[in-house]
């Protein structure tokens, strides 16, 4: 069984829960919280705010995990977590506002707690603290693969597209290889491959630092072109191979 995550449809429905409402005890703001990666100065404020929500689905739908109880007894629904983010964008007060049982609220919640601090809400061009509701239905599908144990994970690209511009500040990040319940695994080797239409170029290393050549060929990507990832981690004394593949627009 799989976990499917179809928050982007919950989203578009109590947009103005998530992102607009907050308690009663805090300010009205003009600029809700940003997820990471959305605070562009050179795209519109609507345009911030509409990348929020698909950013946040890629992130849930990349680290969350079906409990092994939940699939035991069929779950299904929709759990709710409310949190606070704060003045300096981190996450805290996190409460389960609705469960369905058999873990899937203190999954919701391991999952929160994981996501990187946000751009704090804006009242009259000063940060405030605001809270967010956030829903995120369960939902099994029998006959689906196996969740990986492990995925590749790069800056804040959390879906499986990428913009080509946005590869000048990526190369200067490493890759880090976390398993669903977010540990971090160190990298043994490390290959990155581009890969068009006609050909595909290679560069291999240790760890999970990109080289000079790695950065070299990422930066000299295409559009419509392939970044493949392959990575080999050492878990539980075991050699794990993880691969990602993105798609450069």
């Amino acid at each position: 069984m799989k976990l499917v995550i179809v928050i982007g449809l919950l989203l578009g429905i109590i947009s103005s829960s998530l992102f607009a409402q907050v308690d009663s005890s805090l300010n009205v703001v003009d600029i809700p919280p940003l997820f990471e990666g959305c605070n562009d100065p050179l795209v519109s404020t609507a345009q911030r705010q509409a990348c929020s929500a698909p950013k946040i689905q890629a992130f849930i739908r990349a680290n969350i995990t079906y409990p092994d109880s939940a699939k035991v007894h069929q779950a299904e629904g929709i759990v709710v977590v409310r949190f606070t983010v704060d003045e300096t964008g981190v996450i805290s007060q996190l409460e389960l506002i609705r469960d369905i049982g058999h873990g899937c609220g203190q999954e919701a919640m391991r999952v929160v707690r994981m996501m990187p601090a946000f751009t704090p809400a804006l009242r009259n061009g000063i940060p405030t603290a605001t809270k967010m509701t956030l829903p995120i239905r369960f939902r099994k599908i029998v006959g689906e693969d196996k969740k990986p144990l492990c995925k590749i994970h790069w800056g804040s690209i959390y879906e499986e597209k990428i913009e080509r511009e946005e590869l000048k500040e990526l190369v200067k990040q490493g890759i880090v290889v976390r398993d669903n319940y977010g540990n971090i695994y160190p990298v043994q080797y490390l290959s990155v491959q581009v890969v068009g239409k006609h050909k595909m170029k290679e560069e291999k290393g240790k760890n999970n630092t990109l080289t000079k050549k790695m950065q070299k060929l990422l930066l000299g990507t295409k559009r419509n072109q392939q970044i493949v990832f392959e990575a080999t981690v050492l878990k539980d004394y075991q050699e794990i191979e993880v691969r990602r593949i993105l798609y450069v627009q």
